[in-house]
């Protein structure tokens, strides 16, 4: 016996929403740099981090960081890239962005969302050399 087109046609509608549903409620986390070693400039690391702002603003909620945020961070702190992270501990991204990070905020925001910085990064930010945010810089 087979089964009518309006029936095949709903079981396909339902399986492709249980599939569906799950990219539309976490959408995938931005591409990470080419991991072909250290970066030459910033500016494209730290604008994946720009949903993190609202959360590291001093005078904002501290409901927690997006989603978004956490994932970028922790592809970031697994990454050469990561060395970028130098410019939000040494505040040039509060000049860049025109805003006020806080600095226990992002002290947390590791914690907060469960990324690895590796331990040797403030040496690092210390000691140079950290790639300019932009190429021109």
């Amino acid at each position: 016996m087979a089964t009518p087109p309006a029936i095949s046609f709903l079981a396909v509608a339902v399986a492709l929403m249980a599939v569906l549903q799950p990219a539309a409620t976490n959408p995938p986390p931005p591409p990470a740099p080419p991991a072909t070693g250290a970066p030459t400039t910033c500016m494209w690391i730290l604008a994946n981090l720009g949903s993190c702002l609202p959360f590291l603003s001093t005078g904002t909620s501290l409901a927690g960081p997006p989603a978004s945020c956490c994932g970028s961070l922790r592809a970031i702190s697994t990454s050469p890239a990561s060395i970028c992270l130098c410019h939000l501990i040494g505040g040039e991204v509060n000049q860049l962005t025109h805003t006020n990070i806080d600095p226990v905020r992002l002290a947390i925001l590791p914690l907060v969302c469960l990324a690895l910085i590796p331990p040797e990064l403030p040496y690092m930010c210390f000691v140079g050399p950290v790639p300019p945010i932009s190429g021109g810089a």
